[in-house]
């Protein structure tokens, strides 16, 4: 038994189960898989607001700075130098070094302040070692005589000063003077200086600096002359790089350990 055809829109004849949901219609374009909702992400790809590499709307974002690219070398310089007393070098390389750090990024902050610091503790050691020389250092007339107690580099003793005791053994660098009319140990009877234009070696130079000295003995006393208690000494440039400074002046001494004399030993 056959039916006349159905208009689409009629109801399915009895006994013929409706099309499920989902399946095809005559003159409808198919579907497959089921209709995503609106605004449900595809799995696997993140939603819309999950973290990722930006930070989330309406805060700020700044770059990290780049890791330490390793100790700056002026630095390292500048703390060298400030160990050594180079103090003009120590402060040069230790404001290039914090530049530098800063723009690169690099270690060495610590090492550049302390080549700071430590030439400006050098600075200070030599400005008060300049005044406290100049403090005491001894004062003259304008002939040259000593007319207050003070110190005095041994290169630049003069011929009838008067010392506040015997200079030890070994290498003077600068010695004590008084005036003469105050006790002292110690007076320089001559001065002169070693011929020759090159240094002629530590034993020549002791052999004429003690012949000049005895040569000048009579410039003494007679009564200093026949004194026991008086010996001889002398100041003598002692290596070359004193002679190659200019230094070829000899100092000669008349004094005593263990007795002090009051005037001029000399003629």
């Amino acid at each position: 038994m056959t039916y006349p055809p159905q208009n689409p829109q009629d109801p399915p004849p009895y006994g013929q189960p409706p099309q499920s949901y989902g399946q095809p219609q005559p003159g409808q374009p198919q579907q497959y898989g089921q209709p995503q909702q609106y605004g449900q992400a595809p799995y696997g790809q993140p939603q819309y607001g999950a973290p990722g590499q930006y930070p989330p709307p309406g805060s700020q974002w700044e770059p990290q700075p780049p890791p330490p690219s390793g100790t700056n070398g002026f630095a390292i310089a500048s703390l060298i130098f400030g160990l050594l007393g180079g103090g003009l070098f120590a402060v040069i390389f230790g404001f290039i070094a914090l530049g530098q750090i800063k723009k690169r990024n690099q270690k060495g902050k610590g090492m550049a302040i302390a080549g700071l610091v430590l030439s400006l503790v050098w600075l200070l050691a030599c400005g008060t070692g300049v005044a406290i020389a100049v403090m005491n250092e001894a004062d003259r007339d304008a002939n040259g005589t000593v007319t207050e107690e003070g110190t005095v580099s041994s290169v630049e003793l003069k011929l009838g000063d008067c010392l506040k005791k015997l200079p030890a053994e070994g290498v003077v660098r600068a010695v004590d003077v008084v005036p003469c009319s105050q006790p002292h140990g110690a007076e320089v009877y001559a001065v002169f200086n070693l011929s020759g234009s090159t240094y002629p070696g530590s034993d020549t130079v002791i052999k004429q600096s003690e012949d000049g000295c005895t040569e000048r003995v009579d410039a003494l006393t007679a009564d200093a002359q026949k004194d026991d208690t008086l010996e001889i000494y002398y100041l003598y440039p002692h290596t070359s790089m004193v002679w190659n400074r200019g230094d070829h002046s000899v100092s000669c001494l008349v004094g005593s350990e263990t007795k002090q004399y009051t005037g001029s030993l000399r003629k």
